[in-house]
């Protein structure tokens, strides 16, 4: 079994209101490729800036929206806030109630310095970044949001095992009426449009508490 290699982390500057702050900091340092140092105030935030050494500046609107403004001057990484800013037109934000899914898909795509290559699943091609699955004879498969984000993480994964508790996280953010069960329906729709028999799967495997896939890179 193939093992997944150590992602390069990356260290995020996190000014937030209390309650959000917490929340995000404690999600977050679940996941090694993040470090995460979290400010209570602009002016605290400001010093760590100073200090150096960040890939990403995430804001709360509501508190930070000023201090992103300045810090644009003189920090070369990205910023994101989190919620609406009051300039219309901007881009560089996630909108509110948000899932922590799509936030950790944001901070993983803006702090990547390019688009995830092509793998070959089977027949099949999928390109990770945009969610897009084609078959030997370059048709689009459909797939659901749901099946694209599980497809899209178990090829992060390397071939190496995603557990269902770290799927239903990313995927889904642990909503309360989600189930182990909800993921194994997805799964097994996923299987019917990749597999040869989905009764026998060669590609999407069941492992011991996860699943993992197996692909290659795309020639």
């Amino acid at each position: 079994m193939t093992e997944a290699p150590t992602p390069r982390k990356r260290n995020i500057l996190l000014l937030a209101g209390a309650g959000l702050r917490a929340s995000l900091t404690e999600q977050l340092a679940r996941y090694p490729e993040f470090a995460v140092a979290p400010a209570a105030s602009a002016q605290e935030a400001t010093r760590l800036l100073d200090e150096g050494g960040y890939d990403i500046v995430l804001a709360e609107a509501a508190i930070g929206e000023a201090f992103a403004h300045d810090a644009r001057e003189r920090f070369h990484g990205a910023i994101l806030l989190i919620g609406a800013p009051s300039v219309p037109g901007a881009r560089d934000y996630i909108a509110r109630p948000f899932r922590f899914a799509h936030l950790l898909a944001r901070l993983r795509a803006t702090t990547d310095e390019r688009e995830p290559p092509i793998v070959a699943v089977g027949g099949f091609r999928y390109r990770p970044g945009a969610f897009e699955l084609t078959d030997a004879a370059q048709r689009r498969v459909p797939l659901t949001e749901k099946e694209a984000e599980i497809l899209t993480r178990l090829t992060a994964a390397h071939g190496a095992v995603v557990t269902k508790d770290m799927l239903l996280r990313e995927v889904w953010g642990y909503h309360p009426t989600v189930t182990t069960r909800t993921l194994e329906t997805h799964v097994s729709r996923l299987r019917r449009k990749i597999e040869t028999d989905p009764a026998e799967a060669r590609l999407l495997l069941t492992e011991k508490n996860g699943y993992r896939l197996v692909f290659s890179p795309a020639r």
